[in-house]
């Protein structure tokens, strides 16, 4: 009777497994969100054309760089690259406050990726965990799980920073001088819809991660993490296209000498 039961345990888990067996969660959503991010921004003719004639523009490629590096972080669960991603992450409200230097904040971003990336490709390497002898098991489940937390919270700052800290202002601010305030380092988007759809998207993402990360807890039995987080990236990403080409079609890309002069 007692094998019967262990063995029905194990064909559970086992199904279980197969129903996610490329750990697709949230993880592959930031990975897919990033790199799509870095490929608009970094490999389209339309994004250099947009750079070269408002440098400001370039504060997407530090948006792509830490969205991707949290996302590629989900899936190397060590305590050291897990900060560096957290610490990468604070990069996000600073940026999207525009309160500092763009240019500064990409190479800064991409510093740090680059640092996770030689750490996390050693650990591997080696099947080691930097720093496991100095923490307990509770302190190392601890700073996995909440390293990750606090940077999906930091990248949702992206939407935060626009809508609490410029839109207010950014029109007033445009009327005194084009790169007053925070308009120095980011250019006007208060009518750039995909900006709305994409701040606005994720939103609901951390919304999904937060209650998907409660309901998993330290997640002790390896379980298979939920997809939804997964399929609201991806949403999020398809509902901003759509925006853009909305706009395309009704006030228009170079909406700003339209409305802010």
């Amino acid at each position: 009777m007692i094998k019967i039961t262990i063995s029905s345990c194990d064909l559970i888990l086992n199904e279980e497994n197969k129903q996610n067996k490329y750990l697709i969660g949230p993880g592959m959503g930031l990975i897919i969100m990033g790199f799509a991010y870095i490929l608009w921004w970094f490999a389209g003719p339309w994004a250099w054309e947009a750079i070269a004639t408002d440098i400001r523009w370039a504060h997407n490629w530090a948006y792509a760089i830490i969205i991707f590096n949290v996302g590629l972080a989900w899936y190397h669960k060590s305590p050291i690259t897990r900060t560096i991603a957290m610490v990468q992450s604070f990069l996000m409200p600073i940026t999207a406050s525009g309160s500092f230097n763009t240019i500064i904040c990409t190479i800064i971003a991409s510093t740090l990726l680059l640092i996770w990336l030689i750490l996390s490709i050693f650990e591997k390497k080696r099947k080691i965990l930097l720093l496991n002898e100095k923490l307990t098991d509770r302190g190392k489940m601890w700073l996995n799980m909440h390293t990750l937390v606090i940077a999906w919270i930091l990248v949702a700052h992206m939407g935060l920073m626009f809508f609490i800290v410029r839109l207010p202002i950014e029109f007033s601010l445009y009327q005194i001088q084009n790169n007053a305030g925070f308009l120095a380092n980011l250019p006007p988007e208060g009518l750039e819809f995909a900006t709305w759809a994409y701040d606005i998207g994720l939103f609901f993402f951390l919304i999904v991660v937060i209650k998907e990360q409660y309901t998993m807890g330290y997640n002790l039995k390896n379980k298979p993490w939920p997809k939804l987080s997964f399929y609201v990236a991806i949403l999020v990403m398809a509902i901003s296209l759509i925006a853009l080409l909305i706009q395309d079609l009704t006030i228009g890309l170079d909406w700003v000498s339209t409305f802010y002069t």
